[in-house]
């Protein structure tokens, strides 16, 4: 198995603060701002804040998710999505990420794709073996 270049791509809405991988790893950008000193008023800080990969956790249902913030509100993003959102075209807007190899925390480029509900479910029972349920289809 050959190594694979790691390419960086802004996260889509957040993209002056974190960047996503095509090997599905998430990291936060270097910031700088000015802020008063806590407790001197006459001094001005200088803060800088160096990248950092952001910790994911596993779902119950097996997804890797992670918390990233915004204007001091944190928001939960299942990491398949924001690696196709800034990867994979979806001219068709097809709503549904897919794990090619079935595997939920392998968030590799070469392994997502975009699907409809039915072509996920269908992936799902044709290539993995899980059952349908068939009045859904």
């Amino acid at each position: 198995m050959r190594m694979q270049k790691e390419e960086w791509k802004p996260v889509l809405g957040y993209e002056e603060l974190y960047e996503v991988s095509n090997l599905g790893r998430v990291k936060s950008k270097t910031r700088e701002f000015s802020r008063p000193h806590p407790f001197i008023d006459s001094v001005v800080q200088q803060i800088t804040y160096k990248p950092k990969f952001v910790k994911f956790h596993i779902t119950d249902k097996g997804y890797c998710r992670l918390g990233i913030y915004k204007d001091g509100i944190k928001r939960n993003h299942q990491v398949h999505r924001l690696v196709a959102n800034a990867f994979i075209p979806n001219p068709e807007n097809k709503e549904q990420v897919n794990h090619i190899n079935g595997i939920k925390c392998d968030n590799r480029l070469e392994n997502l794709e975009w699907v409809t509900n039915l072509e996920n479910r269908e992936h799902s029972y044709v290539h993995l073996g899980n059952k349908l349920h068939r009045k859904k289809l």
